[in-house]
């Protein structure tokens, strides 16, 4: 390639000026020429290489080679993704590969709903990621007669306080036949003494076998003499069944389902309500044990009220 800025030299036959420069002419423009060359040429005349380059000359052709040693060129493998091939390149994670490996970079945690808050996520370094129970929407504090609604998760959803259910001034019980009962009523505080007044043991004699002393007994003769033709029990207050009796067999005794019992009742030690829930058609009077609230309640006569003891 030409330096720009040469100067031709004409030089005709030997001897001969004729199309020729004359010798000032021509040292002018060899002088010219050899400062548009000094002109030209590179200030640098040394080639080092660095990281990854290696530098080569050729001394037969003047030629400069320069290597790149290092990376020529990037291809995307499995679970990487590459912003290009070459260049100032970014190189991204999107798997940990088939068998589970790699380096996790990013580490994230959603919540679904708001049952759980989530704090510091994600982590693409180091950190911690906090988990909290989120909040109900119930105001903290201190309720009476609470009503509430709980979620599938347990969760006290809404809370508020209800109105109190009333306070029992008076308890008193009414003795039926066979029992006695002191104390009664309590109108603050005190012991209410029920007593069995009536049959609370039986003994066999000579020639009578019992089933037991107390509660459901069966009484039975074990001696023979005369013939019975016939043995009935009849009662005003007690249940009785498969009487009378003409051949064999047996006679129950039992309390009815329903004792009604007049005047006072006296009971030894304590008295036992089984836990259940309020008679369907209640009547003024009525105590029962409710097995829900494990309460005792009594029937005023319009609502079931609870019995508070002070």
């Amino acid at each position: 390639m030409a330096i720009l800025g040469q100067q031709v030299i004409l030089v005709g036959l030997q001897n001969e000026s004729a199309g020729s420069d004359s010798l000032y002419a021509a040292f002018n423009k060899t002088v010219t020429n050899f400062s548009t060359l000094f002109a030209c040429a590179s200030p640098y005349n040394t080639f080092t290489g660095n990281a990854g380059i290696t530098v080569d000359t050729s001394p037969s052709t003047g030629a400069v080679f320069v290597t790149n040693t290092g990376v020529t060129s990037l291809t995307a493998g499995t679970g990487i993704s590459l912003s290009s091939s070459n260049g100032n390149i970014t190189i991204s994670s999107t798997g940990g590969g088939g068998s589970g490996g790699g380096t996790v970079t990013y580490v994230g945690v959603t919540s679904a709903s708001n049952r759980i808050t989530v704090s510091g996520s994600p982590i693409v370094s180091s950190g911690n990621i906090q988990l909290d129970l989120g909040t109900s929407g119930v105001t903290p504090g201190s309720y009476t007669y609470p009503t509430m609604s709980v979620d599938l998760y347990g969760r006290v959803t809404s809370i508020s306080s209800g109105l109190s259910t009333g306070t029992v001034t008076s308890i008193a019980i009414n003795p039926g036949p066979g029992i006695q009962v002191t104390g009664s009523p309590v109108t603050t505080s005190g012991t209410i003494n029920v007593t069995n007044t009536g049959v609370t043991r039986l003994n066999a004699g000579t020639g009578i076998s019992l089933s037991s002393s107390n509660g459901n007994v069966t009484v039975s003769t074990t001696t023979t003499g005369g013939t019975v033709t016939s043995v009935g029990v009849s009662s005003s207050t007690l249940t009785v069944s498969n009487s009378p009796i003409t051949t064999t067999g047996t006679i129950t005794v039992d309390l009815p389902t329903h004792v009604s019992v007049t005047g006072s009742t006296t009971i030894g030690t304590f008295i036992k309500l089984v836990p259940g829930t309020a008679p369907i058609t209640p009547t003024e009077g009525m105590v029962y044990y409710d097995s829900a609230s494990h309460t005792l309640k009594c029937y005023n006569g319009t609502a079931w009220k609870t019995i508070t003891m002070a």
